[in-house]
């Protein structure tokens, strides 16, 4: 997916969990959900070395230790974890194979849903992630 894809993907998926985990935890998640694309910036292969929980995990546990020493509650960090695995859900329904689970196993996935670069599954996954954010933002059910 592109940029506002994954955006929006988070955005969706989490915000009916705002009651639970907070605002700032979806919003949180939103803008570290790019994080896996950041091989494209560092010109390395992309969706090999970023593209798998084991970047996760270590992105997961840099911000923790970060966060303990600023204002930023640590249990935030996993935020960033589960913006990690969303994204990788998410190109794991593209057409071009990646290993989720690397370096533990090299097995390369896609199941080929749609191209990442689909303008209508972007587009719909930024304008529903939206909604819902604002929806679930605004309190729900008793916000309309």
């Amino acid at each position: 997916m592109n940029r506002p894809g994954h955006i929006g993907a988070t955005l969706l998926l989490l915000s009916p969990f705002i009651p639970r985990i907070g605002t700032e935890f979806v919003v949180l998640a939103a803008a570290f959900s790019l994080l896996p694309d950041i091989d494209i910036l560092l010109r390395v292969k992309h969706r090999e070395y970023t593209h798998n929980i084991t970047f996760g995990v270590i992105m997961t546990l840099t911000a923790f230790f970060a966060f303990k020493h600023t204002k930023i509650p640590p249990l935030l960090s996993l935020a960033i974890f589960t913006a990690v695995i969303i994204h990788i859900l998410v190109d794991a329904l593209t057409m071009q194979k990646f290993p989720p689970f690397y370096p533990f196993s090299k097995k390369r996935v896609a199941f080929r849903v749609f191209r990442s670069d689909n303008p209508a599954v972007n587009g719909a996954s930024f304008v529903l992630g939206s909604l819902a954010f604002v929806y679930f933002a605004g309190g729900g059910y008793g916000w309309w």
